[in-house]
């Protein structure tokens, strides 16, 4: 029978040394959480870096691994995905799986024995081309200057609209009630814009492009799918001229720079 009699005794047992080592671990651990956890929260100021190519490089090697993980972590989720579809018989664990990433991905009620699910999850769970994110997350954050990203660690522009979500843009017309959001970290801003773009509605053409590309090659190229992005900006075709152009003035499309598989 437990008690703390009982316990005590253990506790007794146990050595100094032990208890010294015990400590020593539980410190290690707690400092490798609040390492992680600062270098998850925290964001050069780029203002610092002569603008050109001393900024544009520092924002690059900054951002760049953001990215890649995150989308390592998509990409981790389409090969289940994949995997279950080419069994064609997903088992229990499977199915709850197939249910709670079918609401990440913004689909109410899924069926996890619908066969469309499976149709509509294959288009939605896959990456975004690095090359494209660069540019886009360079143009939407003034290469990491804006008062978004610095104060908001808004890496994307993304808007939201509920009243304190995020920080009132001074040129706000008197009609509009959007704000620009504030995530915790830059790697937040950076799931969120992976998440839009694989679910909103305005970027389904984008999503339809990536998965023909996906039939033709296991590359995607972020200059193509970029065309795709029209609504992305009040700015519609110029936007994509802009991102476009970034991707071909920076080289992102090039092999040692990118990562579109």
């Amino acid at each position: 029978m437990f008690t703390w009699l009982s316990l005590r005794n253990q506790a007794q047992r146990i050595s100094r040394r032990q208890w010294s080592l015990l400590f020593g671990l539980l410190a290690v651990a707690i400092g490798i959480s609040w390492y992680s956890l600062q270098a998850r929260s925290t964001m050069p100021d780029f203002r610092q870096y002569e603008a050109g190519p001393e900024r544009k490089a520092v924002f690059f090697e900054f951002v760049r691994p953001l990215i890649q993980s995150e989308n390592a972590r998509v990409r981790q989720d389409r090969e289940r995905l994949l995997a279950i579809a080419a069994d064609g018989d997903p088992g229990f664990f499977d199915r709850l799986w197939l249910t709670s990433i079918a609401r990440e991905y913004a689909i109410e009620e899924p069926d996890p024995d619908d066969p469309a699910l499976l149709d509509t999850l294959i288009r939605r769970i896959d990456t975004v081309p690095l090359s494209l994110a660069l540019a886009q997350s360079a143009k939407e954050s003034g290469w990491g200057t804006s008062r978004f990203a610095r104060n908001g660690y808004n890496l994307f522009g993304e808007w939201c609209f509920d009243e304190g979500c995020g920080m009132v843009p001074r040129s706000r017309s008197e009609n509009r009630s959007h704000e620009v959001e504030s995530f915790r970290s830059p790697r937040d801003s950076v799931a969120s814009y992976l998440n839009n773009i694989n679910t909103h509605p305005q970027y389904r053409s984008f999503r339809l492009k990536r998965a023909r590309l996906r039939d033709e090659s296991d590359r995607l190229s972020g200059s193509a799918l970029a065309q795709e992005l029209s609504q992305y900006s009040e700015r519609r075709e110029a936007y994509v001229a802009e991102i476009r152009q970034l991707i071909r003035i920076n080289d992102l499309e090039a092999p040692q720079s990118n990562e579109s598989h």
